[in-house]
């Protein structure tokens, strides 16, 4: 593995974790956020933005790898030109300086939105078929990846798809948050019958896969997703939610039918305020809208899934409980 590594998204929630993780391996990490204070131990940290090419020349002077890590993702207040300028934009200037200076070992961090959604489990070669300005931008900075790995026969370039990250301390824009949080607080209510199948990615689980990922790098282009298994169900996903909160799922369910006209007037009451509501139509669309993938690969190849998915489940309804309400209920499995 390489020793010195510049972690753009410094003072974002996968960063601050992996940064560490790095540093118990021997590594100097270099950390470069837009956002200031970053939370995790770095060795440096530069404050500016990826899409200034005197920046991305300065952050990249003298490392050996760069984990590309920084992104917007927000699933609502972000315009089309603010996906593409800090998914793809930011992602071309970084590779460039990274070019001028020698590098030639790339993790990126993508997401399984690249390839849209799915009932059927989707493998990394399915292709691109992206249905929001997130997935499509992150598309077009993976082509820009390969194009990449293409021209330099040196470059070792590692593409890692994760999908709805969540674990203690998950930040409140997230969906795992959203909806502990909507339970917790009595604000949740089943919309449609809850077959959804939905891909989550533990962050335990997701950076111990980086690093095996990591220490297996070779020349040329490597695409792995990484999701946790078994993929669950919106149903069983709640239900578990619920138990561990301590709490009685309700046997009802609103049919989609009738929540989708009410949340489109929420979405209008969000575009004359400017605030975010809870409930909009592209939530409710998507809390209902299966994304399953297949994570084999890196299964194949040998990694084992640390932590189960009723386990990281618990973990994190536990942080919430401790850290985010002050209410240490038990939480039985």
């Amino acid at each position: 593995m390489s020793t010195t590594f510049l972690l753009t998204g410094a003072s974002g929630y996968i960063a601050t974790h992996l940064a560490p993780a790095l540093k118990d391996r021997g590594c100097e990490v270099i950390g470069v956020d837009r956002e200031g204070n970053p939370q995790a131990s770095l060795d440096c940290f530069i404050r500016g933005d990826l899409v200034e090419p005197d920046l991305c020349s300065r952050a990249v002077r003298g490392v050996d790898a760069v984990l590309h890590l920084a992104a917007a993702r927000a699933d609502w207040g972000l315009s089309d030109d603010e996906y593409y300028r800090d998914n793809l934009e930011a992602t071309r200037t970084l590779i460039e300086a990274g070019k001028e200076e020698g590098v030639t070992d790339w993790v990126f961090y993508s997401t399984v939105s690249v390839m849209g959604p799915s009932h059927d489990p989707l493998p990394e070669d399915a292709g691109f078929n992206p249905i929001e300005p997130y997935g499509a931008s992150k598309a077009e900075a993976e082509t820009l990846f390969r194009r990449l790995a293409e021209e330099d026969p040196e470059a070792r370039v590692l593409v890692i798809r994760p999908s709805a990250v969540y674990g203690p301390e998950n930040p409140p824009d997230t969906n795992i948050y959203r909806l502990i949080d909507a339970i917790y607080n009595r604000r949740f209510v089943m919309v449609g019958p809850g077959q959804a199948l939905k891909s989550t990615s533990y962050l335990e689980n997701l950076l111990d896969a980086t690093l095996f990922l990591m220490e297996r790098m070779e020349q040329g282009l490597q695409t792995y997703i990484y999701v946790d298994e078994p993929v669950l169900t919106t149903e069983t996903l709640v239900t578990r939610i619920y138990e561990f909160l301590g709490k009685k799922a309700p046997s009802w369910h609103i049919p989609l039918s009738v929540a989708g006209p009410v949340a489109k007037l929420s979405d209008v009451a969000a575009d004359l305020t400017g605030i975010d509501f809870p409930i909009t139509a592209a939530r409710i669309e998507k809390f209902n809208r299966s994304t399953n993938f297949d994570a084999s690969k890196i299964r194949r190849e040998g990694f084992e899934q640390p932590v189960s998915n009723e386990e990281a489940l618990r973990r994190t309804v536990e942080w919430h409980l401790r850290h985010e309400y002050d209410n240490p209920l038990p939480v039985d499995t």
